[in-house]
């Protein structure tokens, strides 16, 4: 009749599980699709990480990205836009023999020490030998005085400026046995200027000459190419094995004894900072020059297993002074007792 035939019509409850399912039931669920990704542009790259191994391997992604990363006026924004430089090593040994550099960075960041080289002519002359007295913005200053010339040199590309002695501060017969000391820093005055291929923008240059108790100086300025006025302070002699460390807008150096000579780069002038009244360390193996958080200058005494800390203040009057932290440095432990009676430890 109708009416069974309308019962074997109706789907049972269970349905069989070789029954064809509807065609709605059969079409698989897609998820919507994804819009494609806005291509990176300069500003997205500038977020890569400093390290140098970061634009190497973005560089060899696509030939737009390595178009952009070698532009010379992106660089210049990499390094604005990430501030402070990193490290990437520092020359160590005597400054009278071989330059040799030791990089910081693990590897694949890790420069190659013969990316670093600062090749000099050389002679069998014992006075004629290239002495490295410091580095600073990523440039060193070499300093010849059997040649009367100062060179100063940029490490990682090679490029080299040399500058002869002032002739007022040279003297032709007793200059070679002087002892000479140098400084360079960038004078690139742009705002948000990064540190970096220094040697293209403007630096200067300053000379030191110590003798006996005299200590005299000169300002050399790359863009005019011309020495400065010469200056002179009552000094002992400076620490040879020491650099010299940039506080504020002065450069400052340890003489023997541990008093400071300080180069005003402003009032271009030379004056002397006496060691602080209370320190009785005499020997200059116990002290260092320190470069505080503030920019300020410090000065660290080891003295046995302690290191305190001086540091240049003013008090209400504006006396400026040697001021001691509250704050030491205890080595005990630190190292082997070996080690610590090592008098270089003194310069870490």
């Amino acid at each position: 009749c109708s009416s069974s035939r309308r019962l074997q019509q109706r789907p049972s409850a269970g349905a069989s599980p070789n029954r064809r399912p509807s065609i709605q039931m059969s079409r698989r669920r897609h998820p919507p699709s994804l819009a494609p990704a806005a291509p990176l542009d300069d500003e997205d790259l500038l977020r890569l990480h400093q390290q140098p191994s970061s634009l190497a391997r973005a560089s060899s992604v696509c030939t737009r990205w390595r178009g952009i990363l070698s532009d010379p006026q992106f660089l210049k924004r990499f390094r604005k836009h990430h501030g402070k430089p990193l490290l990437l090593g520092f020359f160590a040994g005597p400054v009278f023999r071989d330059h040799v550099f030791t990089p910081v960075p693990d590897s694949p960041d890790r420069i190659l020490v013969a990316r670093f080289s600062m090749t000099m002519p050389q002679s069998h002359n014992p006075f004629d030998r290239w002495d490295l007295v410091g580095c600073r913005h990523g440039l060193a200053v070499l300093i010849n005085k059997c040649r009367k010339e100062v060179v100063v040199s940029d490490p990682l590309t090679g490029r080299q400026q040399c500058v002869r002695f002032p002739p007022g501060l040279c003297d032709a017969l007793w200059g070679i046995f002087c002892d000479w000391h140098g400084a360079v820093l960038c004078a690139d005055g742009e705002d948000g200027h990064v540190h970096g291929d220094c040697l293209s923008s403007p630096f200067k240059l300053i000379l030191i000459r110590n003798e006996d108790m005299r200590t005299f100086g000169s300002l050399y300025d790359s863009v005019s190419r011309v020495w400065g006025n010469i200056f002179s302070a009552t000094t002992n002699s400076i620490c040879s094995i020491r650099s010299s460390i940039l506080a504020g807008n002065a450069l400052c150096w340890l003489i023997s004894g541990g008093a400071v000579l300080v180069f005003d780069l402003e009032m271009q002038n030379l004056s002397v900072i006496e060691k602080p009244a209370e320190n009785h360390v005499i020997t200059s193996w116990c002290l260092q020059l320190v470069w505080m958080e503030d920019g300020g200058l410090g000065l660290a005494v080891l003295s046995e297993l302690t290191v305190q800390l001086w540091v240049r203040k003013s008090n209400h009057d504006g006396f400026v002074g040697w001021v001691l932290l509250q704050k030491t440095i205890p080595l005990e432990g630190m190292f082997k007792r070996r080690m610590c009676s090592d008098r270089t430890l003194c310069g870490v």
